[in-house]
């Protein structure tokens, strides 16, 4: 006992000694002490605003210089605030000698190194604010020392490393912000002991874990703001219980489940005072809490891109509502309750922002006349909404932003829509909007984006857009508009995207479009248009997409295309444009994609950057160009420039003076004409793909395709279908005396003991006959002949694909033999079918119907690009009901891609077609046959349906395309291929938005599939509109 006494005593001792040494020490720290604290600060920054230039050892007093406040006693610093001078440097230790400071405020300048202080100097600091400057290092530990601190705002700077759980020792801390750094690690459950804290920001770090359900114990918390982190978990329910919060965000994390749910057994105040609330971005999911749609206080309400669900909440008691976001969730509705939901709106007199996009709202939308006349952003977007364009709407004058896309809205465009003066963005793509497009522009003087694609307008494009000259996007593609291009679109100078394509427009591109300087995109592919590609579209300097294919453009392609140095993208395909290829566009460095395939061009192919790439399928359907260069003339499919025929020519220039050689010149130059209109005679006949194959006839023997195969060798053997067998033949091609090269293409040939088989030759030649798109298999040419035993003998010849059919990718023979398709890849093919079925129906007269679309007949170019062929079974849809050549009455098809009406006798549809290519999308998304065991009842849409709702889209899909799904996929310039590639390794943040884009993407086309396979014809999508649903599908996804 008395040794315990003895150790006290000693102890006691050893404390007064070290508090008479500090006390020592402190006193020796004076007002001089602080002044060479500060001149050794000011030795260390770069100052340009020369604003401490009044700092200089000379001067009377430090407490009048710039930023410096002193105590009333002593001369000793209490306050340096510098802040937004533009400071440079490091925060060196001898600040730590300013043992009085009570504020430090250096925020908003360049400082740079660690924070690291002698903090148990600095025990009277209340505030520190670093903020937006360039400090590294991690948090000092040491700041626990400052147990007066208040206020600690160290945000926008580049901390790293762990929270400290000691800075929960802070009881007077009343704001704490540490956002914009780079933090890892959890959330210290001891941040619950601030007791003070009204303000805590720790948004766009890389926290992990979950909130910290002792942040209920903060009673004087009113703002939270956790933002842009890696969170999981659940909201802790007692935050909901924190009275005083008026801000709460977790936008953009990883949080999941439910909102809590109040429990009878505790009292639940829920958000009593709560303004604001940001939950965007995460994986909650459930029915909204009645609480949260009550709470009378919210001005701002954002739940968007989550999973939310049940029927779309009644918002009445939010009186004070500004903002409300229930986008991308999983809402539902009917006519009924839209009405409820606009209705319950009414009372929210301040609303300025409404957003209930990408939802499952369906039925009827009603009038919107009782919505708040301060309404700016009105969006309904991609829903499932009917009826007319909602009325009500010109009441809006403050509108900025009306987006209706995605919907099934139909009728007219109101005229009353001329009345919103303020309306920046008109979004109403992708509807079933018809009739003429009003003249609703005049007044439309701020509209920057107007974009009306995909639906059913016709008539002419309304010249009043000539006054919107603050418009930057123009899409009207994909509707049926007509007549010219008006000249006061091309006026509009600030134009960044004209797309027009696929109307029916007509007349010659203006010469005004080269005063279009900020012009990127123009795409008029697929209309009518006439005339001379106009060289002054050269002026067009900013211009990275140009594509004008599948026109009636004539004339020469004009060399000052090559001026337009940033384009990336020249497609001027199927057209009549004739003359050499310009050499100038081998100078377009950024070029990435040309196709000039399908016109009369002539003439040796240019050399050099995107010719050097170039394949033949850019060309091919140009039957008189040619390369001086044996190797690129073999690569892409040409015959080799006559240079010797130059010599002669120039030879017989010279003798052209002599008399007795000018009858034979006479004879020659009509010899010439002769094999001129016999060309052109062909190539009106439809013989340019022959021409194009150098020799190859119209109609082959059975020996040409005998000696092509190596005689029906096995090695040579395709593959085998209903009606024969396909084989991979080698042909020789030669024109005149040329070079012969080995050309190889696929050879069918029929079964003619098979019943019918006569009868799928003939229809394959004449569907195929006429039908020209880039994603059919082109025929090249026929054999009708007797074999060596005499027998009757017919094949078709066609374009070789050298990576096979769908089919073999699908279901590879070897597992480990690499073949896998990307999700990059899948959507393009689907693509490439869709557009193809697409042109079928909708671009043919008559239309046709291919009757046995599956993988087997789906076959894929060295591109990937996909190819739809068999017309084995194809019918003419033909406009006399009474004829039976559509019929599908003792229709074959393939069993799981037939549709089932055709079982029952009924005529052959497109809607059939659109059944088929369904079932086509979801096995190539899942790589299941439609006969496998999960099909036995029908085709189980309930059980994707119901994949789909929950979101349990991985589970569903085929898991290869997920093997790599942490990678970036890029598709190709050409919409018709993919070229997939990885960006290296990823951040966790880069891996998560990665794995959302890919569920959302691959949910969104299994929606489509299934919409094209309802059971019911009327019921299935179409094509045209299945078409433009995968396009935006690919677009969201890329970007």
């Amino acid at each position: 006992m008395e040794y315990v006494q003895f150790l006290v005593l000693l102890f006691s001792l050893f404390q007064i000694h070290i508090n008479s040494c500090m006390c020592q020490h402190m006193g020796e720290l004076d007002s001089t002490t602080d002044k060479a604290a500060l001149l050794s600060f000011k030795l260390q920054l770069n100052d340009p605003l020369n604003s401490l230039s009044g700092w200089t050892r000379n001067s009377t007093s430090h407490c009048t210089w710039f930023g410096i406040s002193c105590t009333s006693k002593g001369s000793r610093v209490e306050s340096l605030q510098l802040s937004s001078l533009g400071l440079v440097g490091p925060l060196p230790p001898s600040l730590s000698n300013l043992t009085s400071l009570r504020t430090l405020n250096l925020s908003h300048n360049l400082f740079h190194g660690q924070f690291q202080l002698e903090f148990s100097k600095l025990s009277h600091l209340r505030h520190i604010d670093l903020r937006n400057n360039s400090i590294n290092g991690t948090l000092p530990v040491a700041l626990s020392h400052c147990l007066n601190l208040k206020t600690l705002r160290l945000q926008g700077n580049k901390f790293s490393g762990n929270l400290p759980p000691q800075l929960g020792n802070f009881q007077r801390l009343s704001i704490l912000s540490i956002s914009i750094n780079n933090l890892t690690g959890s959330i210290p459950p001891t941040f619950g002991n601030l007791s003070s804290l009204t303000y805590l920001a720790l948004a766009r770090n890389m926290l992990i874990g979950e909130i910290p359900s002792e942040f209920g114990q903060l009673k004087k918390l009113q703002h939270i703001q956790l933002s842009e982190n890696h969170l999981s978990g659940q909201i802790p329910s007692s935050i909901f219980n924190i009275s005083s919060l008026v801000f709460l965000s977790v936008t953009h994390n990883n949080l999941s489940g439910s909102l809590p749910i109040p429990n009878d057994n505790h009292r639940f105040q829920a958000l009593p005072n709560v303004r604001e609330v940001y939950l965007a971005l995460n994986w909650f999911e459930g029915i909204l809490p009645a609480y949260l749609s009550n709470a009378s206080n919210i001005e701002c309400l954002d739940l968007s891109r989550n999973r939310f669900h049940g029927p779309i909440p009644l918002f009445g008691n939010m009186r004070k509502l500004i903002m409300l976001d229930l986008g991308q969730n999983l809402f539902s509705s009917s006519t009924a309750r839209n009405v409820h939901f606009i209705d319950s709106l009414s009372n929210c007199t301040q609303l300025e922002y409404l957003r209930i996009n990408s939802n499952r709202l369906s039925g009827e939308f009603p009038s919107v006349a009782n919505l708040s006349t301060n309404i700016q952003h009105l969006c309904i977007s991609d829903n499932f909404l009917t009826g007319g364009f909602p009325q009500g709407m010109d009441k809006f004058q403050n509108l900025i932003s009306l987006s209706l896309e995605m919907n099934s809205l139909t009728g007219d465009i109101p005229r009353s829509i001329a009345k919103l003066g303020n309306l920046q963005n008109f979004l109403v793509h992708q509807n079933i909007f018809s009739g003429e497009i009003p003249e609703i522009f005049a007044n439309l003087t701020r509209v920057s984006s107007i974009v009306m694609r995909n639906n059913q307008f016709s008539g002419k494009i309304p010249t009043s857009l000539g006054n919107c000259q603050q418009l930057q996007t123009l899409d009207l593609s994909w509707n049926r508009l007509n007549g010219s291009v008006p000249e006061e679109v091309f006026k509009l100078s600030g134009l960044n995207y004209l797309v027009l394509e696929h109307n029916m427009l007509s007349g010659p591109l203006p010469s005004d479009v080269g005063n279009l300087k900020q012009l990127q995109v123009i795409d008029v592919s697929d209309n009518n248009l006439f005339g001379t590609l106009t060289s002054s579209i050269s002026g067009c300097s900013s211009l990275l997409y140009l594509n004008m294919s599948r026109n009636n453009l004539s004339g020469e392609i004009p060399s000052s295309l090559a001026n337009i140095l940033p384009l990336e993208v020249l497609d001027l395909s199927s057209n009549n444009l004739s003359g050499p290829i310009p050499q100038e566009l081998a100078n377009l460095k950024s070029l990435k994609f040309l196709n000039l395939s399908s016109n009369y061009l002539e003439g040796d192919v240019p050399t050099g950057n995107i010719f050097s790439n170039l394949s033949s399928s850019s060309i091919r359907g140009n039957d008189d160009l040619c390369s001086a260069d044996k190797e690129i003339a073999r690569n892409l499919q040409l015959h080799q420039c006559k240079t010797k025929g130059r010599q002669s020519n120039h030879l017989i220039k010279i003798l052209v003076p002599i008399s007795g050689a000018t009858l034979f010149i006479c004879l020659v130059f009509c010899f010439v004409w002769a094999l001129i209109s016999r060309r052109k005679k062909n190539r009106v006949k439809g013989s340019q793909s022959l021409l194009s194959l150098k020799g190859l006839p119209p109609l082959i023997s059975y020996s040409d395709i005998q000696i092509a195969t190596s005689h029906f060798t096995a090695e040579n053997l395709l593959g085998k279908g209903g009606f024969g067998s396909v084989y991979k033949g080698t042909f020789n091609t030669g024109d005149d005396g040329a070079s012969i090269n080995n050309v190889t293409f696929a050879v069918k040939v029929l079964d003619l003991q098979q019943t019918k088989a006569v009868q799928s030759f003939l229809a394959e030649c004449e569907a195929l006959r006429n039908l020209r798109h880039r994603n059919l298999v082109k025929i090249i040419t026929s054999c009708s002949s007797i074999d060596h035993k005499r027998d009757e003998f017919k094949a078709l010849v066609y374009e070789f694909m050298p990576n096979g059919n769908l089919d073999k990718w699908l279901y590879p023979e070897d597992e480990e033999s690499g073949f896998c398709l990307t999700l990059m890849q899948r959507l393009n093919i689907s693509i490439d079918v869709a557009s193809a079925m697409d042109y079928l129906h909708n671009d043919c007269d008559p239309a046709v119907v291919h009757c046995d679309l599956k993988p087997a007949n789906v076959l894929l170019d060295e591109n990937m690009a996909a190819h739809v062929g068999d017309f084995g079974l194809a019918r003419f849809l033909c406009q006399r009901p009474s004829q039976r050549e559509n019929s599908t009455m003792g229709l074959k098809g393939s069993v799981g891609y037939i549709a089932p009406e055709y079982g029952l006798g009924s005529k052959a549809s497109t809607s059939g077609d659109a059944y088929s290519f369904g079932v086509l999308v979801l096995e190539m998304f899942i790589a299941k046959k439609p006969t496998d065991e999960m099909f036995k009842e029908g085709l189980s849409l309930n059980k994707f349906a119901s994949a789909v709702d929950r979101n349990q889209v991985f589970e569903t899909v085929d898991p290869r395309i997920l093997k790599n799904h942490g990678g970036s996929e890029q598709s190709s310039s050409n919409p018709s291929s993919s070229n997939d590639s990885s960006n290296g390794g990823t951040s966790s943040t880069d891996s998560d938005h990665i794995c959302r884009k890919y569920e959302e993407c691959l949910a969104a086309v299994i929606r489509v599939g299934l919409s094209c396979a309802a059971q019911s014809p009327k019921d299935r999508l179409p094509m045209r509109e299945t078409l433009t649903k995968l396009h935006d599908i690919k677009k969201i996804f890329l970007n």
